[in-house]
């Protein structure tokens, strides 16, 4: 991982706070949880003082950009990856750097300085996000927002370790949904820069700026358009991973029964990569049956990861609640819930790693999984994406919930497929895989080639109701890997196999619908499998009770009660076990997270595995 930082006092030539600097020193231990040392930094002051760049990475020198690149009288450190490490010069020398990036190749964040300004900017998905503050004397910008916030609140207070200041009134997005659908964080006065999106500050004044998203062409008539349709995305997906040619050692493909992760394997055997797949699962998941089959058929190495047992197999052993949250939190920032599964803090490995995260931006992105695509069905389900939960919450926080959907709800008027597009970007790719995405940063090399900037951007301009079809990827993962063609996929088969197209006019409705078709190689397995997270053990129910409500039936976490309403939290059911997730994390967070990076020494918890028999003694 990479942390960046850039400062700019509010006054030309007025040096920025000497205790904000210190405090940036001071706090990134708290920020960057990383073992400490592995870190290696950098930094610039302007010469008189009212700009500066601060950098730390634990990635090995050799690995990947220098932490800091120079051209031109600037600086510039960035996050994330660059398809072609030639673009620095660009982007060092380009007068709007919120252009060049979402222009540029990769999946990455910008910070640049100079003397007399400093500017950030992402790309199309923010999966590398941009973080920024202001205070009555200078302006913070930088890659991790515990770190903007608590240089901010430095500056404010004078403090070298000042105390964190929530936003609590943002705080419902994540007990409700588990993320932000906003542009929000948990740190007041620190806000997200929106995708496509570029910050500059210049002689103390602050600009955001957005690149216009591309428009969507109409889906294609024809075999022949078709095909030069999945043939654009195909050759933007070849360049995505072009890099990787030269890499030493076999990118490591995390693959399931799915379509994603299938297209990525399909890419790596397309462009001639080494690569070797794992699957995370029991030998019966359906996702490790398909994936073998996969891998099999491609002729790749494949290895199972099977969730840790008991002695007697009748158990599963998870990590105490309170050891899970404090991972997500120190790693996402408070971000995401601790109902994820954020992997722990490691020395960094440099070996490409994929999986098929994100992949839903080529199959129309919360269109992928909305069956009803009536107007009043779309609303409804953007009504229910920013309401989910709300019956949890205090009236002030449902109000805060109602004016964020409020512009999305009245641009589905227009059109709600488009909505249902750039809604999925946004938040479920610009917030809940960001926060996961960094938690894969501090110690592994993910590189995620259906975020590159060019894919999407490819991908947007293609009709959102033709790629929810799936018949764009299903065509780009037949010219890659034909032979997967007849591999079923886990789940419901191939959408435009079994659903009509949808009628856009008359001689459309004329005529007659088509048969259904079933994938060769027959249906997939259904059915969902056990997951111990939404049906656990009344042991870690209990535990996760406790961190939310003391033994007086009060609400814990400081402030919580703002958030949530304490007699609708008393009588939640355990059917309701993802809220009680993210209740937990908000309540954890609240309470004393960020307070020191190692987490708690507390035992794991078993898990029963139903229709296991009761072991008798533990080991």
């Amino acid at each position: 991982m990479r942390v960046h930082l850039v400062l700019a006092a509010k006054r030309a030539g007025v040096p920025v706070p000497s205790v904000a600097l210190e405090a940036a020193r001071e706090a990134i231990t708290r920020a960057f949880p990383v073992p400490a040392e592995t870190v290696r930094s950098a930094g610039w002051r302007s010469a008189a003082g009212d700009t500066a760049l601060l950098s730390w990475s634990n990635e090995p020198e050799g690995h990947g950009l220098p932490l800091v690149c120079s051209g031109g009288g600037r600086l510039m450190g960035l996050t994330g990856h660059l398809a072609e490490p030639a673009e620095v010069e660009r982007l060092l020398a380009a007068p709007r750097l919120g252009e060049a990036a979402v222009r540029t190749g990769g999946v990455f964040s910008v910070f640049r300085a100079g003397e007399g300004e400093v500017g950030a900017a992402t790309g199309l998905t923010r999966a590398c996000p941009v973080f920024y503050a202001e205070t009555s004397d200078v302006h913070v910008v930088g890659s991790r927002a515990l770190l903007v916030h608590l240089v901010a609140r430095a500056a404010e207070t004078a403090s070298r370790r000042p105390e964190i200041a929530w936003d609590l009134p943002a705080m419902e997005s994540m007990v409700r949904a588990g993320y932000f659908l906003s542009d929000e964080t948990p740190f007041h006065g620190v806000g997200a820069l929106p995708p496509a999106a570029e910050i500059r500050i210049t002689a103390g004044r602050r600009a955001v700026t957005e690149a216009p998203l591309p428009e969507a062409r109409p889906a294609p008539a024809s075999r022949r358009a078709t095909r030069a349709q999945v043939d654009e995305l195909a050759d933007a997906l070849l360049a995505a991973v072009r890099p990787l040619r030269s890499t030493t050692e076999p990118v490591r493909l995390s693959l399931t029964g799915g379509r994603d992760s299938r297209l990525l394997a399909a890419l790596l055997h397309k462009a001639d990569i080494p690569f070797v797949t794992s699957t995370s699962g029991h030998d019966d998941h359906p996702d490790v049956v398909i994936a073998g089959h996969v891998a099999e058929v491609l002729g790749v190495q494949h290895r199972v990861t099977r969730p840790k047992r008991s002695e007697g197999g009748t158990e599963l052993i998870v990590p105490h609640p309170r050891v899970r949250t404090h991972n997500a939190l120190f790693a996402c920032e408070g971000m995401i819930s601790a109902y994820e599964n954020i992997p722990g803090g490691t020395r960094f490995d440099p070996t490409p790693r994929m999986s098929g995260h994100g992949g839903e931006i080529l199959r129309g992105g919360f269109l992928q999984n909305q069956a009803d695509l009536d107007a009043k069905a779309v609303r409804r389900r953007v009504d229910g994406l920013f309401g989910r939960n709300a019956d949890l919450l205090t009236r002030e926080a449902r109000e805060h919930g109602r004016a964020l959907a409020s512009p999305w709800l009245d641009r589905c008027r227009e059109d709600g497929a488009s909505v249902l597009d750039r809604l999925y970007l946004t938040y479920r790719v610009g917030r809940w895989h960001a926060a996961s995405r960094a938690s894969l940063l501090r110690g592994q090399n993910p590189v995620p080639p259906f975020l590159d900037n060019l894919v999407v951007r490819t991908a947007l301009s293609m009709d959102p109701l033709w790629r929810r079809s799936e018949a764009l990827i299903h065509g780009v993962i037949g010219a890659f890997a034909p032979r997967l063609r007849d591999v079923p996929v886990e789940g419901r088969p191939w959408r435009f196999t079994a659903e009509e197209p949808p009628r856009r006019g008359l001689m459309d409705r004329l005529r007659p619908p088509r048969a259904q078709a079933v994938p060769a190689g027959g249906p997939a397995p259904a059915g969902k499998p056990w997951n111990w997270r939404t049906k656990p053990s009344q042991e870690l129910v209990d535990l996760m009770s406790a961190g939310i409500i003391d033994a007086r039936g009060a609400l814990k976490g400081d402030g919580l009660a703002s958030v949530v309403d304490e007699d609708a939290v008393a009588r939640l059911p355990e059917s309701r076990m993802d809220v009680l997730w993210h209740l937990y994390t908000v309540s954890v967070m609240l309470t004393d997270a960020f307070s020191t990076p190692a987490p708690p020494d507390l035992p794991p918890v078993h898990v029963p595995v139903p229709g296991s028999p009761p072991e008798r003694h533990r080991s």
